[in-house]
């Protein structure tokens, strides 16, 4: 009986134990979410999004043209002299490569400006994540992409977005 009973005492102890009674409270938002569903996300979207399509309509119209000069080049090829083939040939590759250049620096651009309006997105983002961390009494905040499974109560993203909303209608990112 004597081991039957500190065999009991054990496994009541381990029991008793292994629950937590922490006053933590946690929880997580979806934060590729509320940067692409909030409004000012949709304004960025929208600005980045009108800004590329304008490039991209830009870069069509400049490949047409180098078509063109270059078809027209290739139609003269046996009218014109050599030497003059080749000036016309390497003002080509000349225009092409400012093309090629152009093209990358513009498309950097509106990457630098998609990663600095996230950056202070971001920063606008955490003063109102601090202030409803604080009202709500809620110790840690996680993004919900770092979850691997959690109760569906803990999800404060449709919260946090209303919040953004209200707080948040412009950014400056140029």
């Amino acid at each position: 009986m004597n081991l039957k009973h500190k065999i009991l005492f054990i496994i009541i102890f381990l029991f008793i134990n292994s629950n937590s009674f922490s006053n933590d409270s946690v929880a997580y938002v979806d934060m590729e979410l509320i940067m692409n569903k909030s409004k000012v996300g949709k304004l960025i979207t929208k600005k980045l999004s009108d800004e590329h399509n304008l490039n991209i309509n830009y870069f069509k119209k400049k490949e047409e043209e180098l078509k063109n000069k270059e078809k027209k080049i290739i139609s003269q090829q046996n009218i014109l002299e050599k030497s003059e083939l080749e000036k016309q040939l390497k003002a080509l590759q000349l225009e092409a490569n400012k093309y090629r250049i152009e093209k990358n620096k513009r498309l950097n651009d509106i990457s630098k400006k998609k990663l600095n309006a996230t950056k202070i997105l971001l920063q606008n983002i955490n003063p109102i994540l601090s202030e409803y961390a604080k009202k709500n009494s809620i110790s840690i905040l996680m993004q919900k992409k770092d979850i691997v499974i959690g109760k569906t109560e803990l999800d404060k993203t449709n919260e946090i977005l209303k919040l953004v909303d209200d707080k948040i209608t412009k950014i400056d990112f140029e």
